[in-house]
C-alpha cells in the first residue's frame, strides 16, 4: 500500500511539473500544495526549497549622510575601484533652501544635504557664445551674462575673489571681470591664443599659457602690464601654482609631460614624463602631490612635488580631463569628457574608491570653499550641475551659455 501511494505521488508530481507554467514561482507553489495534501505538514516543510542567501551590503563611497537615503545618482563601484571602505565624511547642514526659477532650473534641489552655498557665485565660461554666465549658487539662478572675447577657454580668480580672469583664445587677450559689478573692467593683450590662466598666491602676477608659442606669458596683476615670458615647450596647456608660489606647473598634451618652472628664476627646472594627452592638473592642498590627467592614456599620474618624480600612476576610465582636490586634500575628483561620471580617488592610497554619476558629460570642475558641493560644466548640455560631494545627491542643474567649458567659484 505504501509503495502504491508513493508511486501515485510520484506520478502526480511529474504531471504537475509538466502542466505547470514555466518559472520557478509556479513550480514551487504546485509542489508545495501536492506535498501538503499527501504527506502532511511535516513532509511539506522538508520538501521546501532552500532559502536564498541574504544579500550582502553593497560597497558605496562616500557613505550616505546621516539619516538620509542615497540620492538618484548614487556612487557605485567600477572594475577599477579599490573597495576598502573610506572613513566617513562629516558635512555641515545647509543654511536654507534655495528659491526655484523655472527658467533656470533643470533638476529639483535638495538643500538639506550639503554645506551652505550662501554668498557663492560661479563664473562659467561659455566657449561658443563668447560670454561668461554668473550663477548665484545659493538659489541656482543665473544672475547675469558678461560678454568677453572670442573663443574663451579657461578661467581663474584672485585669491580674495576681487577679480576673475578669462583667457580669450581667438582674441589673443585676457578679460578682467570685477565681481562687484559683473563688468569687464580691463582687457589685457599680449599673449598669443591663450588657453589657461593662474594667479600667483601672493597676488603679484597672472600666468597664461600659449600652446602655439609654447610660452607662459606673465602679467602684472596690478595693471596688466607684460612682466616676462617663460619657454615651456610648444603645446603648453593647463597651469597651476604650488601652494607656496615658488613653482609653476604646466602640462603638455603633445609631449605627455609636466613642466616645472622656478618662479624666481623664470626657467624650467624639471620636465616630468607623465603619459599621452597630459592636460588637466591640480596641486594638493598640502602641496605634496601634483595630479596630472592623461586623457589619451586613460590615467592620472601622481607626481611627488618634493622630488619632481612620478610616485605612481592611477588607471582610470576613458579620457580623464580635469582634476580638483577636496578642501582637506583627502579626495581628488576627475571629470571624463565623453562620460557622465566623475571618478573619486582616495589620495592617501592614490586609488579609485568610487564614481559620482552625472546627468551629462562634464569637463570643468570646481568645488565650493567648504568642499561640500562639486560643480561640473556640461559642455554638450549647456548647463552646470551641482552635486553633493559626499553623497552624490542631485543639488540642481542650471542652464548657462553655449558650450560651457570651465568655471570658478568665488565668495562675495
Amino acid at each position: 500500500m505504501v509503495q502504491r501511494t508513493a508511486a501515485a505521488l510520484a506520478c502526480l508530481l511529474a504531471l504537475g511539473t509538466a502542466c505547470a507554467p514555466a518559472g520557478p514561482t509556479s513550480l514551487a507553489v504546485d509542489t508545495s500544495a501536492l506535498t501538503a495534501a499527501t504527506l502532511g505538514a511535516a513532509q511539506a516543510q522538508l520538501a521546501q526549497t532552500a532559502p536564498q542567501p541574504t544579500p550582502g551590503t553593497e560597497f558605496q563611497f562616500p557613505p550616505p549622510a546621516p539619516n538620509q537615503q542615497p540620492g538618484p545618482n548614487v556612487v557605485a563601484p567600477s572594475p577599477l575601484d579599490d573597495r576598502t571602505p573610506p572613513p566617513p565624511i562629516q558635512m555641515a547642514p545647509s543654511a536654507g533652501g534655495p528659491t526655484t526659477n523655472a527658467d533656470t532650473m533643470l533638476q529639483p534641489v535638495n538643500p538639506s544635504v550639503a554645506g551652505s552655498a550662501q554668498g557663492l557665485l560661479a563664473y562659467v565660461v561659455n566657449r561658443s557664445s563668447n560670454d561668461v554666465t554668473v550663477v548665484d549658487l545659493a538659489g541656482n539662478q543665473v544672475r547675469g551674462t558678461i560678454g568677453v572675447g572670442r573663443d574663451p577657454q579657461e578661467v581663474a580668480a584672485a585669491p580674495d575673489g576681487s577679480r576673475v580672469y578669462v583667457a580669450n583664445r581667438a582674441d589673443n587677450s585676457i578679460s578682467v571681470i570685477d565681481p562687484s559689478t559683473n563688468q569687464v573692467v580691463a582687457t589685457w593683450p599680449g599673449v598669443q591664443a591663450p588657453l589657461d590662466v593662474a594667479v600667483a598666491p601672493d597676488r603679484s602676477a597672472l600666468y597664461a599659457t600659449s600652446p602655439s608659442t609654447g610660452e607662459l606669458a606673465i602679467f602684472s596683476l596690478a595693471d596688466g602690464s607684460p612682466a616676462g615670458r617663460v619657454s615651456v615647450g610648444r603645446g603648453a596647456a593647463l597651469v597651476d601654482f604650488s601652494r607656496d608660489g615658488r613653482r609653476v606647473y604646466v602640462t603638455n598634451p603633445d609631449a605627455g609631460s609636466l613642466s616645472i618652472v622656478d618662479v624666481a628664476a623664470r626657467s624650467v627646472v624639471a620636465t616630468v614624463p607623465t603619459a599621452a594627452g597630459a592636460e588637466g592638473l591640480a596641486v594638493s592642498p598640502d602641496g605634496r602631490w601634483v595630479y596630472v590627467a592623461n586623457r589619451e592614456a586613460n590615467s592620472i599620474t601622481v607626481v611627488n612635488a618634493s622630488s619632481n618624480a612620478v610616485a605612481t600612476t592611477v588607471p582610470t576610465p576613458p579620457q580623464p580631463r580635469r582634476v580638483v582636490f577636496s578642501t582637506d586634500g583627502a579626495w581628488a575628483y576627475a571629470s571624463h569628457g565623453q562620460d557622465e561620471r566623475i571618478t573619486v580617488i582616495d589620495t592617501s592610497r592614490h586609488a579609485i574608491v568610487g564614481t559620482l554619476f552625472l546627468t551629462a558629460p562634464a569637463l570643468g570642475l570646481a568645488l565650493s570653499p567648504d568642499g561640500t558641493r562639486l560643480y561640473a560644466a556640461q559642455v554638450g548640455a549647456n548647463a552646470i550641475q551641482a552635486i553633493d560631494a559626499a553623497t552624490s545627491y542631485e543639488l540642481g542643474s542650471i542652464r548657462v551659455g553655449t558650450a560651457p567649458d570651465a568655471l570658478v567659484v568665488v565668495r562675495r
